[in-house]
């Protein structure tokens, strides 16, 4: 892993995107399932804490090739969308810790599936113009 994405997991990110909530749900919709990393692909799974119509919480899973089902079922990170206005959305990829919330589980513990959803899902807004960056984060496959 490298600094950079160590770094991404200690602090998080949090753009706020000039789509309303409805939009930005759909385009997550759309592209996660785009992203992989060593032949895994990847979900979003509503949890329970949230706030329909305003605030959305997900948990990211990295799916089997085979199957395309989460693998253990446990999430590698997760993914906040909150309406700021009805035209705006704050996407917040909060940081990746133990107290979090979340159960990441044993498979990754060092956060190497979730900083490589971080780095696409970056590069991803970037290509659509909905955040602006001096460069490209680097690419996965």
């Amino acid at each position: 892993m490298t600094g950079f994405t160590a770094f991404l997991l200690e602090q998080g990110i949090e753009v706020e995107l000039p789509i309303g909530l409805n939009d930005a749900l759909g385009l997550l919709e759309d592209i996660v399932p785009t992203f992989s990393h060593a032949g895994h692909g990847y979900l979003l799974a509503a949890v329970s804490r949230g706030q329909l119509g305003s605030r959305w919480e997900l948990a990211v899973k990295v799916t089997d090739p085979a199957t395309i089902q989460p693998i253990n079922n446990q999430a590698v990170g997760s993914v906040h969308v909150s309406r700021v206005t009805p035209d705006a959305t704050d996407l917040v990829i909060p940081p990746r810790t133990p107290d979090g919330g979340i159960d990441f589980g044993h498979f990754d513990s060092e956060g190497e599936y979730f900083g490589a959803f971080i780095f696409q899902m970056i590069n991803a807004l970037v290509d659509r113009n909905l955040m602006e960056l001096p460069g490209a984060m680097p690419r996965f496959s």
